[in-house]
């Protein structure tokens, strides 16, 4: 493609309604443009990227045994399950596997950070039909290291996190989400899914720990508040969060500087649904507002305590009163003992229950997840002996229009974006600084015919302007590598380089070709 046939337009100046740095670089390069709040226009440098991504994506569930199927806009989910009715009747159809590229609207996605929360995004879905809950498993890991393996060709880091189902996190340095990650063995989580070790500490006597007392804490409700007023560490502190699990009363107990994990909760009692307590049912139940609960005289609500709690003693609660804690309370003295449990969300340093080594924190950018379908179906089929027997779904998604966001959040420099080969609107920029010295021309155009009998995508800046201004809308845009046709082309020499590092490397032009090749693969085959 010339570059003078190919409309793009950059812009000097950044945007000043772009919140995000992958906003600001996308639109200053000409990539998209912001229609309204949550909707953009893929321009055809973005199109090209978005375009590239999809035929990827193809490419990778065909290749793991999906079959594309064409929804209508509306009803996409539900025009698959009934569309797979049908197929599904007998063992021998089974596993049956499908998958969609969709453009989704939502509008109860409220705008932010640009591309990462839109209100349209196009979206990978892919969907197994199995016989049995073995069958399943074995889907899930097929669709999420699937899905793992078409990240990292594009140039994305990606882990996949357990939770409920998997989460797929395309790392970014300072990505709003996380995930855990063992240092030694690799294996990953939610952190609010982390399973971790019981405590060795051992329970400390009750026999110096002065009687429980109610202490004065006006106004006091968070638990740096309360530590600080009462001279002594959060650690210090048992909370007690008031839950609705399956329609009944339970108390959660967490030490203070620990976060209760919903997830847990609801695994540790085989619970369906766990939420927090509304304020107004806190206080029928506690008797005392948000922040004040606690368990002892907590009366006909069950207790349930994350095992950090078992090692410590002479601690501090909320008194079931208005303004106010007890101090020096012990379990099993002041209140009965509770149901032990690991409870509380995960953080760097604790241990993988796996093999004993640290968890680090991943930061990034969630671009997709798989999971067992739990919604309604009646998706039924018959075995081999002729009984009905319920069918089980998985699906994965990925959100591809997050995916090129976050590509951008974790690639990109001072100049621009730096795209991967696999996804990268051209695959080779050529830079031909004077279009009017005809030897140039010359050489810049059989190198531009010369790549292209290659396979090699390339963008031929053949536009009237300055140099200047060629060097910075090539940094910009991010092509990966960049062919300089300058000075040196008269005596039969020009400069390859890619845009991740611009190390110059000034080559015969019979050469460039060849070393324009090496460069795309290395590219392509390292891991990034």
């Amino acid at each position: 493609m010339r570059a003078s046939q190919f409309p793009f337009v950059t812009l000097r100046d950044v945007p000043a309604d772009a919140s995000s740095m992958h906003e600001r670089l996308l639109r200053r390069a000409g990539f998209v443009r912001k229609a309204e709040a949550g909707t953009y226009v893929f321009l055809p440098f973005g199109a090209r990227v978005l375009r590239r991504i999809e035929g990827l994506l193809k490419g990778e569930c065909e290749a793991a045994g999906f079959h594309p199927v064409i929804t209508p806009l509306t009803g996409q989910v539900q025009a698959v399950i009934d569309s797979a009715r049908p197929q599904v009747r007998s063992w021998r159809s089974l596993p049956l596997r499908w998958y969609t590229l969709n453009q989704v609207r939502d509008e109860e996605v409220e705008p932010r950070a640009g591309l990462l929360e839109a209100r349209e995004s196009v979206r990978l879905q892919m969907w197994s039909f199995d016989a049995d809950a073995l069958s399943a498993t074995g889907s899930v890991a097929l669709i999420r290291d699937t899905l793992v393996h078409a990240c990292r060709r594009m140039g994305a880091t990606t882990l996949a996190g357990e939770a409920d189902g998997w989460l797929l996190l395309a790392e970014v340095e300072d990505g709003e989400e996380v995930l855990l990650q063992c240092s030694s063995c690799g294996n990953a989580a939610a952190p609010e899914w982390y399973p971790l070790f019981d405590t060795d500490e051992s329970t400390p006597s009750q026999e110096a720990v002065p009687p429980a007392e109610v202490v004065s804490t006006p106004d006091l409700r968070t638990v740096d508040e309360v530590a600080q007023f009462l001279g002594v560490s959060p650690s210090r502190l048992v909370k007690t969060l008031l839950l609705e699990v399956d329609g009944k009363a339970i108390a959660a107990l967490v030490r203070g500087d620990h976060e209760l994990s919903l997830p847990k909760v609801r695994r540790a009692l085989g619970a369906d649904v766990v939420q927090m307590m509304s304020a107004e049912r806190v206080e029928a139940v506690s008797g005392a507002p948000v922040g004040f609960a606690g368990p002892v005289g907590l009366k006909n609500v069950p207790l349930i305590a994350d095992r950090a709690v078992r090692g410590m003693q002479d601690f501090v609660v909320g008194a079931n009163l208005a303004d106010a804690h007890r101090v020096h309370v012990c379990w099993g003295r002041d209140f009965a003992e509770p149901v032990w449990a690991d409870l509380r969300v995960a953080s760097a340093g604790d241990r993988c229950t796996r093999c004993g080594g640290d968890l680090v924190l991943r930061r990034g950018i969630f671009v997709g997840e798989v999971r067992l379908w739990q919604e309604e179906h009646e998706l039924v089929y018959d075995d081999a002996e002729g009984a009905q027997k319920p069918v089980q779904v998985t699906l994965g998604e990925l959100n591809l229009t997050r995916t090129l966001a976050a590509l951008v959040e974790a690639n990109h420099d001072s100049d621009g974006i730096v795209w991967h080969p696999q996804v990268a609107p051209f695959e080779v920029a050529i830079l031909l600084l004077n279009p009017s010295e005809e030897a140039h021309r010359d050489v810049a155009e059989r190198l531009y015919l010369c790549l292209q009998e290659l396979g090699v995508s390339v963008l031929l800046d053949d536009r009237d302007g300055r140099a200047g201004a060629k060097f910075k809308d090539a940094d910009l845009t991010g092509i990966p590598v960049q062919v300089v046709v300058g000075r040196s082309a008269s005596d039969g020499k020009v400069e390859v380089r890619l845009r991740r590092d611009r190390q110059p490397y000034q080559v015969g032009v019979e050469d460039a070709p060849i070393v324009v090749e090496e460069l795309l693969r290395r590219e392509t085959e390292e891991e990034r």
